[in-house]
């Protein structure tokens, strides 16, 4: 029960999108890394990794490709699982940079 709770807990519509994000992850600093943007809400966004990323994990938005604006919003990793062989990886919005 507590699973379905927690996969139900987005209050907003998703938008589906092909642009890329830039993330700098405060764990890794100086080694921002590149991700399909699956979707999005006001509340949060999934995106496509090679790799899984660890629940918890912070970091900053710092483009949006191909538009190139920043966003700079800071993000934590909600959930991250494997699909198909790529990591769908659910990441939260924290607040503006």
């Amino acid at each position: 029960m507590l699973q379905a709770d927690a996969l139900d807990r987005r209050s907003d519509d998703r938008t589906r999108t092909t642009d890329e994000v830039v993330i700098d992850w405060h764990m890794m600093p100086g080694l921002p890394a590149r991700y399909g943007l699956v979707n999005e809400s006001s509340n949060g966004c999934l995106i496509n990794s090679a790799l899984p990323l660890l629940e918890g994990m912070t970091g900053r938005i710092r483009a949006r490709l191909p538009r190139g604006d920043g966003g700079r919003v800071s993000v934590v990793v909600a959930w991250s699982r494997c699909i198909d062989g790529r990591y769908h990886v659910g990441l939260r919005f924290l607040a503006p940079c």
